[in-house]
């Protein structure tokens, strides 16, 4: 787990410097050291990576910042292959390492470290793009081959692992965080993309391929890029399809596929743990550790002393039936400072509240260990979230007038009696409700087509009305394989939610502190398995998960395994009207640098709408609060 950092150019230039800032920026990524190489096309370089960078002329230059987890004492990065000739720099894990290993020394390949990395200039030779078929784990890597003048950049299957990347002029500049390609003189730091911009108060995130500034991408997972004298590809190697083509569910396969992805997962020269909800996934994730290691399981938690979010309760039962070695700490979560650290390494606005907590139990986990595992993936591949359940009833309220859904929605927050935003939240439902695709494109909290009517300026509403680009998540649902509208959904989901907001939000707030998160689901063997399944194996009136339960059922008393899902947030909607209102309102309204996007009268609206307790804006308020924390960072 490290992060990496480059640049190709098509003319032989002195960038050394550069990518040494650019690698600078993310020295909490890869504590444990750094490397660079300057290459030049047609010329092998036999000698190691250098701790300095390198002052000369040259045609690509790498750096990487190390985090080491496997040979510890080796596999030192750049790394290359045996005549210098092509150089790899390596962001992640390639659990299946040790077979490539045999594979490729049977082949006649002369192997020097005991790591991963180099299997990888290896594969590169043998098998050139077609390599990445062969890879089993989580990874962004950037290969230059010496010879052939080509630069091959990857992404895993899921995008576990980010690449950011932009082209101007002459160069190609890539790393593993926008902060470091900001080192480059050519990034374009005031050009917003306005499509980008759209995106972000839709979704609260940005979907890849593309960031908030123009002409920078974000690598699309299944992904790779190959530039070759000048010629460009961007292609896809693999996509999630959710197709539910078997009649069965196979529960001792599903566990069997399962074990393996731990037991892959499990490979490490440095001691590994688990986080530990009490939810589902994460209590499955330890079972399976617990059954193959010889050892109590590592497992950590936070306590935040409060109701709102808090899973320790639940953690600590879970803890006690799997007999782990488990770490539970109390943390009085600093919402405005931990934001502002984070938002300095997403680079562009992202508002997913849950990376505070999830960026407090990643430090309590750093403490013990260096790797941790994961439940990422679970809700999306077995239909975990409220959404999927709420379908039906979500699809017959679609069927009503809309003057009759709008009408009660009008009432709905002046009702007497109700719970405080209580009626504002059975607002937003109505007026958000409809089948599928409209539904992705409208979540209930964020700015669905109500919100942006009366809160977009015209220019940005035009541009999200209009422009197709904007509802990836239609195109991606209507992309779908199935004829079963949550099955497209979840195929949907794993290929922008799961990618570009929750593993995107894993990654940041993990590598903040230099922890390394695992997740199993996610292994695409295992996945693949999951996507066959019937969706009776996800889903059943009032239970999700089915199948996972079923599993869980084995190790865990049926407290935990029929849970009902939590999420990992925060009290937002309480803490902006009351301990955070002066700072919200300061964030939003001193230096309103989302006023080309929002009208100024409609974000005051919210705002006292939300103080009055009836209605609930804490998630289009904190996009808000988010977009600017983004630019005091950055702009």
């Amino acid at each position: 787990m490290c992060g990496i950092a480059g640049i190709y150019s098509l003319v032989d230039a002195a960038l050394g410097s550069t990518v040494a800032a650019m690698t600078k920026t993310m020295e909490h990524r890869g504590p444990d050291g750094h490397g660079y190489i300057c290459l030049k096309a047609g010329k092998s370089t036999t000698g190691p990576a250098t701790h300095e960078a390198d002052s000369g002329m040259g045609k690509t230059f790498f750096g990487h910042r190390r985090l080491s987890i496997i040979d510890i004492a080796g596999s030192m990065q750049p790394l290359a292959n045996e005549d210098g000739s092509v150089w790899v720099v390596f962001n992640g894990e390639i659990y299946n390492y040790p077979e490539l290993r045999q594979e490729l020394t049977a082949k006649g390949h002369k192997l020097r470290e005991a790591g991963d990395s180099e299997v990888l200039v290896h594969l590169w030779e043998e098998h050139q793009e077609n390599m990445v078929e062969k890879l089993v784990g989580m990874f962004s890597l950037a290969i230059y081959d010496t010879k052939r003048d080509t630069l091959f950049l990857a992404r895993d299957r899921y995008g576990q692992k980010p690449l950011y990347y932009f082209q101007s002029g002459p160069i190609t500049a890539f790393a593993s965080e926008l902060q470091a390609l900001r080192q480059s003189a050519d990034f374009p730091i005031d050009k917003i993309d306005f499509t980008a911009a759209a995106q972000y108060f839709r979704y609260g995130y940005i979907p890849s391929p593309k960031t908030i500034y123009k002409d920078v991408f974000s690598l699309p997972p299944g992904h790779y890029f190959i530039q070759s004298k000048g010629m460009c590809q961007l292609r896809q190697y693999w996509q999630p399809h959710v197709t539910g083509d078997s009649s069965i569910l196979n529960l001792e396969e599903l566990e069997e596929r399962f074990d393996e992805a731990v037991r892959l997962r499990l490979r490490a020269d440095v001691p590994l743990g688990a986080f530990l909800s009490g939810g589902i996934d994460s209590t499955l994730i330890v079972a399976s550790m617990a059954k193959q290691l010889n050892q109590q399981v590592s497992t950590f938690t936070i306590n935040t002393g409060d109701s709102w979010g808090d899973e320790s309760i639940a953690a600590k039962e879970a803890s006690i039936h799997l007999g782990c070695d488990h770490y539970e700490e109390t943390v009085n979560p600093d919402l405005v400072g931990i934001s502002n650290k984070l938002a300095r390494h997403y680079g562009q606005p992202f508002a997913d509240n849950s990376s505070v907590p999830t960026y407090y139990v990643s430090a309590t986990a750093r403490k013990k260990v260096k790797v941790a595992l994961s439940g990422d993936g679970g809700d999306e591949l077995f239909g975990g979230y409220e959404r999927y359940a709420n379908y039906r009833v979500t699809n017959l309220l679609a069927q009503l007038p809309a003057s009759i859904r709008h009408a009660g929605a009008a009432i709905s927050p002046r009702l007497p009696g109700l719970p405080a935003r209580f009626g504002g939240r059975v607002a937003d439902y109505l007026n958000s409700v409809g089948l599928v695709d409209y539904k992705g494109e409208n979540h209930s909290m964020h700015f669905h087509e109500k919100w942006r009517k009366s809160v977009f300026t015209p220019e940005l509403y035009l541009e999200t009305s209009t422009n197709q680009d904007v509802a990836k998540f239609t195109s991606l649902f209507h992309e779908g394989k199935s004829n079963n509208d949550i099955e497209r959904w979840l195929e949907a989901d794993q290929r922008m939610y799961l990618c570009d907001a929750i593993l995107v939000k894993v990654d940041i707030a993990s590598m903040a502190v230099g922890l390394e998160c695992r997740s199993p689901m996610l292994d695409h063997r295992f996945a693949e398995l999951a996507n066959h399944l019937p969706m009776s194996a996800k889903l059943k009136p009032g239970r999700t998960k089915i199948a996972l339960r079923e599993l869980n059922a084995k190790y865990l008393p049926t407290s935990i395994s029929n849970a009902p899902k939590k999420g990992f947030g925060i009290p937002l909607n309480n803490w902006i009207q009351g301990e955070l209102k002066d700072w919200s309102h300061a964030m939003i309204f001193d230096s309103p640098s989302w006023e080309p996007y929002l009208q100024a009268s409609a974000v005051q609206k919210l705002w006292d709408e939300h103080q009055s307790l009836k209605w609930d804006h804490s998630q289009r308020l904190w996009s808000i609060i988010t977009w600017n924390l983004w630019d005091q960072a950055w702009r």
